[in-house]
């Protein structure tokens, strides 16, 4: 247990659907505040002095915002959270229920956290009036069975602290300033590049490529082309997710949690591309085992490639692609290293044919045909050319 890792849990919004009730947020934002054992204390300890100083005021104007995520940007915890739309659910899907609703999303959440995390001692306020936070308590309780020492790899096994408790409610308000209309704060782009290194994954529901339309091209852009690309980059990777959300496979659960990281960055940075030790960071946060750099490009991003996703790359590092410039960048990279190699490769071949007097082809074997031809193409286009 010296490695175990806390999930200090905890909401913001109201459950409700009526919209033109003041108290009805648009949004219903689960938070969790994540930190090792061997750092609990010392976030505590810190946190605990900002709580002092500013957290126990009763109004937190963004100013008094942007100081305390300034205090708090260099603390050693991480952050994963759900945006839930409450605006974009059907009325004849169920769930805009209240009791639906919970137990609609603690199944979610749960399902959620339970494959992305091996092991994670969750707490949350046990004796609060937060109906969904009770709810999710049971829920897990019933689903994670606690061995002989009465301990739950996976579970709520009576650990507390409410000052860690409040920061997760302070970093769920925070997001509300960027999603919640009735909440929204023009500061927080400033409020997000504070947090930006602090947040693993902020999972949007429902699954909607019209979140980034509208967030990208209809304030940027008509392109239509441009349109499709980034349609067809958010529905394949959203496809990608559900289709292996229940896999055991450790490489699989990489690959979802670098398609949450590059939609999450679509969502606030969609121009940006994110350097590969930036997303390595992000994706070792929560392993024990790390990811490295060559295992990261040659079984993570490749084999999502290979399914046919689209991940724009360049010398900045990965994105999902927004346009046809992204696409491009993708394409320039490569042919950096595909044509010298296709290059040596023809120069090798045509040393052994002349050494050899044409009897020893390199090429020969039936499964480089498609690179014979891809050399004896390039010789007869300069002719073609000419």
């Amino acid at each position: 247990m010296n490695n175990i890792q806390y999930a200090f849990i905890n909401e913001f919004g109201h459950y409700g659907f009526d919209f033109d009730q003041p108290e009805t947020s648009t949004h219903f934002i689960i938070v969790s505040i994540l930190v090792k054992d061997s750092d609990r204390e010392f976030l505590e300890q810190e946190v605990e002095k900002i709580n002092r100083k500013h957290l126990s005021k009763k109004e937190i104007d963004d100013s008094l915002r942007m100081e305390i995520l300034q205090n708090l940007k260099d603390l050693p915890f991480k952050v994963y959270a759900y945006v839930i739309d409450k605006r974009k659910i059907r009325e004849d899907s169920g769930v805009t229920y209240e009791k639906t609703f919970i137990k609609f999303f603690n199944r979610k959440i749960f399902d959620d956290l339970y494959r992305t995390f091996d092991t994670l001692d969750l707490v949350a306020d046990e004796q609060g009036s937060k109906e969904f936070t009770q709810e999710f308590i049971a829920y897990v309780k019933q689903k994670c069975i606690p061995d002989l020492f009465n301990y739950s790899t996976f579970g709520f096994n009576s650990s507390e602290s409410d000052i860690l408790l409040e920061l997760a409610e302070f970093i769920a308000e925070t997001i509300a300033k960027g999603y919640d209309a009735k909440h929204h704060s023009h500061q927080y782009p400033s409020f997000y590049r504070l947090l930006k290194n602090k947040i693993i994954t902020v999972n949007l529901w429902p699954h909607d490529y019209k979140h980034y339309l509208y967030d990208y091209h209809f304030e940027k852009t008509d392109s239509e082309t441009d349109q499709i690309i980034i349609k067809q980059a958010v529905n394949l990777a959203y496809q990608y997710i559900e289709k292996h959300r229940k896999s055991e496979e450790e490489d699989e659960r990489v690959r979802i949690d670098l398609l949450k990281f590059l939609l999450f960055n679509l969502k606030e940075n969609p121009d940006d591309y994110v350097y590969t030790e930036e997303i390595l960071d992000n994706l070792n946060a929560i392993r024990v085992n790390k990811i490295k750099q060559h295992y990261f490009r040659s079984n993570i991003v490749s084999k999502l490639r290979d399914q046919g996703l689209l991940i724009a790359s360049s010398n900045k590092g990965y994105k999902l692609p927004v346009c046809l410039n992204d696409l491009y960048d993708f394409v320039n990279l490569s042919s950096l290293t595909i044509h010298p190699m296709i290059q040596r490769v023809a120069k090798c071949r045509d040393q052994i044919l002349l050494a050899t007097n044409r009897e020893i082809d390199i090429l020969e074997k039936a499964e480089y045909d498609y690179l014979k031809r891809v050399i004896e193409m390039e010789k007869i286009a300069p002719m073609n050319n000419e």
